[in-house]
């Protein structure tokens, strides 16, 4: 075992030699910079500039090389390098890090999602499972990926130079968070396209009559034992009425009306007509594509020209945004809390939500809807809470943020809960139903139930104006950061390759627009009819099983190829303590052990694809697993590739340690980085035989 001051030794002894070999090349080409140009560190006192030195590189290879010895440098990567390509941009300060972080776990899936889930299984039961995996799966993953970030300073998937056989990793994260992009913005769009209808003297929603409702048609008024019902007469166009005792509960629930053999038929709501006809102009499956909706068309270009306006200086302008973004939804949702807590009815949802059923937790099906909410409520392992830590000082103390937005997630969709069920047992008390006959989660909770809920609330439009400027602005939280993940993950790797300009802004701005315009272009198909099917088939495709093999993969290179002790050693730099016990257990065991066995689970017992009561075709199954599929080979396929194009197995043990450009990004940091390195034992890989060898 070789002492810290040996191991030093060798690196600079490498880098000397290095330098040396140097002297036989041809001029090293840094930029073109003006000959009387320096900076800081140059060992030149006079040098007046904050700017990192450039890169040298060879002209008969492409490795770079810094000139200084001790010292391996890179190019200035960033989504947001500074104006002359130098240093990578931070946020303005810690807040609009919090308050981005908060906006971008916190989204649509906090409102329509958790409080469905949480009754479905167990009401207030739900909240153990929920919390034990936040504790050992979510707050691990949540803290290792903003650690993972902070310490490199670049993207998801530059990054991977802590093992750059496992970059298919990088974009297989990057995907999901490219085609989350895609479906989401329609899903915003969506909110922006019910807050436009909400301008108006009488919600669209509230009542039939208008072009898109059938003649099923029906606008609920509670009835008592004795009234009646219509239903259309079998022998005439007229309708006929006949007595509706004990046929209240079932109005809307399942049978309403019949034809003329007295077959029963389903009614559909103002809201549902709508939402799916009008709204969605949605067809009968996924296999008929239906006509185009221009209406919807334009609230998705409305929703891709501001999330294109709001990320076109990148972080900058993310994080003033993100006071708005993350604030106003809390705003509203304590509102609505108070209006619907007044509401008569609202204590019977509230009880519906929160009473425990302890004999759920038998079925792991609730564990396993426990951790899969917990990741994708999280935002874990699609490369996003990478790419915003990235952008962090380098000694912020990113354990007390994942812990404090961890939470305020948790609490978030609690809260949110509440708010859902106040309002539901304010209908279900004036449908004169239960309230497991209004609940409904997804879409259908935001889109039609709500709505419809709002409709029997005085002042109908206001209530629907701040309601859907609420879903819009969480919509939006999420969007904003899902496409700053990926237009920083491509644009940290062309800036890398030379393929665009750091020091050009007029690049970035033409790059990120038209970025923004392709993805529109392929939202573009989800216009269609059956373009919910389609939606539906992609979201499920992408948000559970990538994300769980993607967890375990990020965890499995840091922990035990990179290793535990140099992460640790990492953590230490940043924030001046070592990880203590529940994170090493949590890296280690734990969590991989969760992970395998979710992964495991959601294998064997498969579900098949639904979207409502419409069973998707076995050709649409397979698709669905085809995309998950596609997404998660990036991982093996890029191994095998650098694997066979670099080497061979004898060399694959040194292709799974880190690249020299792999470390912090500033110098101070990287130097001290070197220091801490040398001082590693060799059971470590520590000193010289950390990096690849060359």
């Amino acid at each position: 075992m070789s002492d810290g001051n040996s191991d030093l030794a060798k690196i600079v002894d490498n880098s000397e030699e290095k330098n040396s070999q140097l002297q036989d090349k041809p001029p090293l080409d840094c930029g073109g910079d003006p000959p009387g140009k320096k900076y800081k560190g140059d060992d030149d006192p006079n040098a007046t500039t904050d700017e990192k030195a450039p890169i040298a590189r060879h002209p008969d290879g492409d490795k770079d090389q810094h000139v200084m010895n001790f010292e391996v440098s890179y190019p200035p990567g960033g989504a947001d390098a500074g104006p002359e390509g130098g240093e990578r941009a931070e946020w303005g300060n810690k807040v609009e890090f919090l308050l981005t972080c908060v906006g971008y776990a916190v989204g649509l899936g906090n409102v329509w999602r958790f409080p469905y889930l949480c009754y479905k299984n167990g009401g207030g039961a739900f909240l153990l499972p929920y919390c034990l995996m936040l504790v050992v799966v979510g707050l691990p993953c949540f803290f290792m990926e903003l650690s993972f970030g902070q310490f490199a300073s670049v993207g998801p998937l530059t990054i991977w130079r802590i093992s750059p056989l496992f970059k298919g990793l990088g974009y297989s994260m990057v995907m999901v968070s490219l085609v989350l992009s895609v479906y989401y913005n329609v899903i915003v769009a969506q909110c922006l396209f019910f807050l436009a209808s909400s301008l108006q003297s009488r919600v669209p929603w509230a009542d039939c009559g208008h072009s898109w409702n059938s003649w099923r048609c029906r606008e609920f008024e509670p009835k008592s034992a004795n009234s009646s019902l219509i239903k259309p007469d079998a022998n005439s166009t007229g309708l006929s009425l006949e007595n509706g005792t004990n046929i209240v509960t079932s109005f809307f629930a399942d049978n309403c009306s019949f034809d003329s053999n007295d077959t029963a038929t389903k009614c559909r709501t103002p809201a549902e007509e709508f939402y799916e006809d009008f709204v969605l102009k949605i067809t009968d499956g996924i296999d008929q594509p239906g006509e185009f909706n221009w209406l919807l068309t334009l609230a998705l270009l409305a929703a891709w020209i501001i999330v294109a306006v709001v990320l076109i200086k990148g972080i900058q302008s993310l994080g003033k945004v993100s006071y708005f973004t993350a604030s106003f939804p809390y705003i509203m949702l304590s509102i609505l809390l108070i209006r619907g807590a007044t509401l008569p009815g609202s204590l019977d949802g509230v009880i519906f939500y929160v009473k425990p059923e302890w004999s759920r937790l038998k079925d792991y099906k609730v564990w396993m809807e426990a951790a899969t909410q917990i990741f994708f409520n999280l935002s874990c392992c699609n490369g996003g809470l990478i790419a915003m830590s990235s952008y962090n000082k380098f000694r912020n103390n990113c354990q007390q943020d994942a812990i404090f937005v961890a939470v305020v997630n948790a609490l978030t969709s609690v809260f949110a809960g509440f708010v859902i069920f106040c309002n539901l047992g304010f209908m279900a008390h004036q449908k004169q139903l239960p309230v497991a006959d209004v609940a409904k989660g997804g879409p259908g909770l935001a889109f039609i139930v709500y709505p419809e809920a709002l409709t029997h609330l005085p002042l109908t439009p206001m209530w629907a104006v701040l309601f859907f400027i609420m879903m819009a602005t969480l919509g939006f939280g999420s969007q904003f950061s899902i496409v700053e993940t990926v237009l920083s993950a491509f644009q940290d790797e062309m800036r890398v390759k030379g393929i665009i300009n750091p020091a050009s802004k007029l690049q970035a701005i033409v790059y990120r627009v038209a970025v923004c315009a392709i993805l529109f272009i392929v939202g573009l198909s989800m216009m269609y009819g059956g373009g919910m099917f389609l939606l539906n088939l992609i979201d499920n495709a992408v948000s559970t099983f990538p994300l769980l093999v993607c967890g375990f993969m990020e965890l499995f290179v840091i922990m035990f190829v990179y290793g535990y002790d140099h992460f640790a050693e990492d953590i230490k730099m940043m924030v001046g303590g070592s990880p203590n016990i529940y994170w090493r257990a949590t890296w280690k065991v734990v969590t991989p052990v969760i992970l395998v066995v979710l992964i495991l689970i959601m294998a064997i017992f498969n579900e098949p694809v639904t979207y409502g009561d419409y069973v998707y075709a076995m050709p649409f199954q397979i698709m669905s697993h085809l995309i998950g599929v596609f997404i998660i080979m990036w991982i093996p396929g890029y191994y095998i590739y650098k694997y066979c194009r670099e080497g061979g197995f004898v060399l694959m043990k040194e292709f799974h340690k880190p690249a020299e450009e792999w470390g912090p990004a500033q110098r101070t940091d990287r130097e001290e980085f070197l220091e801490n390195l040398a001082k590693r034992t060799d059971s470590m890989d520590g000193g010289a035989n950390f990096y690849q060898s060359s």
